[in-house]
């Protein structure tokens, strides 16, 4: 795909009609960086967990994180029932960031071992996918009420975010009460972390298993560039025939992409960081876009939890125009992450994957001022 392309599906739009509401996502939230952010004229860059250790050898971090994922998706279960809708959420997460993982060194596993693997993590956060789309509702409603309540009568949607609060929470029990779900969860995750834990991460193992994973940007370029072109496609796909779907293609491009920035953090730590946040921003966006989209179907095919007509209707126009400010700041955003080919990025993150290495070899003096 070329950039004609990619400027033909993506072109800025013209000034929107927002009545009283605030910019809140344009000029200042749509940066790179909030303002509580920033000290002074530095720019605080936090470190991800979710990544490799300066030094540390590819195949060796890569293990390490994934299995570290794994047991940070199973601990969650082991809290109680008051924290078990926050396990549910931190365990997708989890699972996502092992999904990125595998991406990025897809083609050094072999398409077998990560069709196998993705597919398995794949079907797991299935399991547990509509205790978290329950949430998602509850969250949807609770964001319109905040963004818009001080244009809204006293009351306004409180008894339909009662309604879905009571659905979310009779879903929750019912899968703590499931003999077979939670279980099962965590089985799948177990049987996952022993083969994690068995992978040869030398690349001399390669010929007796048949994989390994070579510490050379050779084992992740090709994946990288993958997840990258793929983003960049959805993006383009999503602006040329907007749809919920589209756009929830499109954000699960930049959630993996956004993880793989974070792994490859040894790299070029300021721009890997702030390349990361970008996108963290715009799976935000993109989510609370997919969030709203969720609301509409569940409450267009479940009228009785918005009886009343006239809110039915007050509700899907201010979240359908939440959804147009949302799907604006995403391509504000998106734009300058999709700015170069796949091909572009991946001769630059291949230039700064010999800068690292050069900086592990060198021995040079410390220069102070």
């Amino acid at each position: 795909m070329g950039d004609q392309e990619l400027e033909a599906g993506i072109q800025p739009e013209g000034k929107k009609t927002r009545g009283s509401q605030e910019p809140r996502h344009y000029a200042g939230p749509v940066t790179v960086i909030q303002a509580t952010d920033r000290l002074a004229d530095h720019v605080v860059l936090p470190l991800p967990s979710f990544r490799l250790l300066p030094g540390e050898a590819l195949g060796v971090g890569l293990k390490r994180l994934g299995i570290d994922e794994i047991d940070g998706a199973i601990s969650g279960f082991y809290d109680g029932e008051e924290a078990f809708g926050e396990a549910v959420h931190e365990s997708r997460k989890s699972i996502k960031r092992i999904r990125a993982l595998l991406r990025l060194i897809r083609f050094e596993l072999g398409e077998k071992v990560y069709r196998f693997e993705n597919a398995w993590m794949r079907d797991t956060a299935r399991l547990i996918s509509e205790v978290r789309d329950a949430a998602v509702a509850v969250n949807a409603i609770d964001d319109i009420r905040d963004l818009y309540g001080s244009l809204l009568a006293e009351g306004t949607l409180e008894e339909t975010g009662e309604r879905l609060v009571a659905r979310r929470d009779r879903i929750e029990e019912r899968a703590m009460e499931d003999p077979e779900m939670v279980p099962r969860v965590v089985a799948n995750l177990e049987r996952a972390r022993a083969r994690y834990a068995s992978w040869p991460t030398g690349p001399e193992a390669r010929s007796a298993y048949g994989m390994g994973i070579r510490d050379d940007f050779r084992a992740i370029g090709p994946g990288l560039r993958a997840t990258h072109g793929r983003g960049r496609r959805e993006m383009v796909a999503a602006y040329r025939d907007p749809s919920p779907m589209t756009f929830h293609l499109w954000r699960k491009r930049v959630k993996y992409l956004k993880h793989q920035m974070e792994i490859l953090t040894p790299m070029w730590p300021e721009v890997m960081i702030g390349m990361a946040i970008t996108l963290d921003r715009i799976a935000d966006l993109l989510g609370q876009d997919h969030d709203l989209a969720e609301l509409l179907d569940l409450v267009a095919n479940r009228p009785d939890l918005c009886p009343n007509p006239f809110e039915r209707s007050l509700m899907t126009a201010l979240a359908q125009q939440r959804r147009s400010d949302l799907q604006t700041a995403s391509r504000i955003l998106g734009r300058r992450i999709y700015a170069e080919r796949p091909e572009a990025l991946h001769l630059r993150f291949d230039a700064y994957w010999d800068a690292m290495e050069m900086a592990r070899s060198a021995r040079l003096t410390s220069i102070s001022a």
